[in-house]
């Protein structure tokens, strides 16, 4: 029996140990809120994000987290507020597609049936520098309008570029350079080149976008506000 209750709580500390090794690219606190400011490349700002951790929850074997995003144009008009979904599950972070999608320009879809299927993008608590990660991909059907039309976003070559500590106004961070090829197609395609920097309990700290090894803009984390 005394043996039977030491394998049980040692399998409960292995379980206990596991989930702890999932490193979280969001806030871990409920009501953290980031602020996220993007500028064109010559620096000028072109909007803003704010995203606050609203809701974690235990379910299917892993850590489920809800961040609401707001998303304001250059006069800090708020366009579009949405929720995104985030998970940990065994050693992974999984992230929601939903993000790499221009939600300013989806709200001229706001009245129509969109269908939306995804194939999730992670981030290993371990991964070494050089390592090919998942490729991800949304595909949105779009009907109600004077006619259907599809949409798709396609995340490809994605890469951990480097480990490097990046500042900002909002301060210093420790983070995983990951480097991808964004595919947009819809009445055209188009194929710009990503580089974003995570930091563990933080999320996205910065972003660059290029286009045939030009600039095209970026964003930095502006601000962190704890409740």
């Amino acid at each position: 029996m005394k043996k039977l209750l030491y394998l049980l709580v040692l399998l409960f500390a292995v379980t206990i140990l596991q989930a702890q090794n999932c490193k979280v690219y969001i806030p871990h606190e409920k009501g953290t809120k980031l602020e996220l400011t993007s500028y064109d490349k010559k620096g000028q700002k072109e909007s803003k994000t704010t995203q606050e951790l609203i809701n974690v929850e235990e379910k299917d074997g892993g850590t489920h987290y809800t961040v609401h995003i707001k998303s304001f144009d250059a006069g800090d008009e708020m366009v579009h507020e949405g929720d995104a979904k985030y998970k940990c599950v065994g050693n992974t972070f999984y992230l929601d597609m939903n993000s790499f999608v221009n939600q300013e320009q989806m709200k001229a879809y706001e009245n129509m049936d969109v269908k939306v299927e995804t194939d999730e993008i992670d981030i290993p608590s371990k991964y070494s520098v050089g390592q090919s990660l998942k490729d991800g991909k949304i595909n949105m059907i779009i009907s109600g309008g004077p006619m259907d039309m599809s949409f798709s976003v396609e995340l490809k070559n994605r890469k951990v570029e480097a480990e490097e500590d990046i500042t900002t106004k909002a301060g210093t961070f420790k983070c995983v350079k990951i480097s991808q090829d964004v595919v947009t197609k819809s009445f055209v395609s188009m194929t710009i080149q990503s580089v974003e920097w995570y930091s563990e309990g933080v999320g996205v700290v910065k972003n660059e976008t290029y286009r045939k090894g030009k600039l095209m803009g970026y964003s930095e984390l502006t601000a962190i506000t704890k409740y």
